[in-house]
C-alpha cells in the first residue's frame, strides 16, 4: 500500500484535541471535586452532579470514539461527518456568542478570560483545514494506512491510568481553585492528551 502523508492531519487533530480537552477536565472534576465544578456553555451547565452534568462526559465518550475511529483508517465517510461536525457545531457556536455583548469565554480554574471574537478567526481557520483535510482524504491517490480495531498504544493508555489517583490526591488535597487543584487540572489535560494518543495513534512512534 503507498501511503501518502498529509500535513494538515498532525495540526487538525490537535485542534481537535485541545477543543475537547474541557470536557475531559469537567468531566474529571465533576467526578473528583464536584464541588468546584461549575460549568456552563449557553443555555447547559451544572455542578457536580446536578444540571446538565451528563453532557461533558457525554462528549468526551464520543471525542474519544472519534479519536478512536480515525487511528484504525477504516469507516472514513463516518469519521469525516464526525468531525466535520463538531468543527462546525464550534465555529457556529463561537460566532454566535461574538455577537453577544458582554460574554465572554472564562476558564475559572486558570482566571482567564477570552472574548468570543478573539476566538472566531482560529475556530474559522481550523474549520477550513478540517474542510481541506476531508477533501484531501477523498481524493482516490491518498491511501490511508489500516489498523486492526483491538490495536491499542498501550503505554500512554497505561501512563494515562496512573495519573488518576495523582489527580484525585491533589483534587483532594486542594480548596477553591489554588495550586494544587491546578496541579490535579493539568494532570487531567495530561491524561487526555495520552488518552487521545493511545486511542489514536495504534502504532509506536520510531524516533529516527
Amino acid at each position: 500500500m503507498r501511503i501518502i502523508k498529509t500535513p494538515l492531519r498532525a495540526p487538525v487533530l490537535i485542534w481537535n484535541v485541545l477543543t475537547t480537552t474541557f470536557f475531559w477536565t469537567t468531566t474529571m472534576r465533576i467526578l473528583l471535586k464536584p464541588e468546584i465544578s461549575t460549568w456552563g456553555i449557553f443555555n447547559f451547565g451544572g455542578e457536580g452532579f446536578m444540571g446538565d452534568y451528563w453532557l461533558p462526559p457525554l462528549i468526551a465518550i464520543i471525542a474519544l470514539f472519534v479519536f478512536y475511529l480515525e487511528g484504525r483508517g477504516k469507516l472514513r465517510i463516518l469519521y469525516h461527518i464526525l468531525i466535520l461536525g463538531w468543527n462546525i457545531m464550534l465555529t457556529g457556536l463561537i460566532a454566535y456568542g461574538s455577537l453577544q455583548a458582554n460574554s465572554p469565554v472564562s476558564f475559572d480554574t486558570w482566571g482567564v478570560q477570552i472574548s468570543f471574537t478573539w476566538l472566531l478567526f482560529p475556530f474559522i481557520l481550523f474549520l477550513l483545514l478540517t474542510i481541506a483535510l476531508v477533501v484531501q482524504e477523498q481524493k482516490e491517490s491518498h491511501l490511508i494506512p489500516l489498523y486492526d480495531w483491538s490495536k491499542i498504544n498501550w503505554k500512554p493508555l497505561i501512563i494515562a491510568l496512573l495519573l488518576f489517583p495523582v489527580a484525585l490526591l491533589f483534587f483532594k488535597l486542594g480548596s477553591g481553585f489554588n495550586w494544587l487543584v491546578k496541579i490535579a487540572v493539568a494532570a487531567t489535560i495530561i491524561q487526555w492528551i495520552l488518552l487521545t494518543e493511545a486511542l489514536g495513534r495504534p502504532y509506536e512512534r520510531k524516533i529516527k
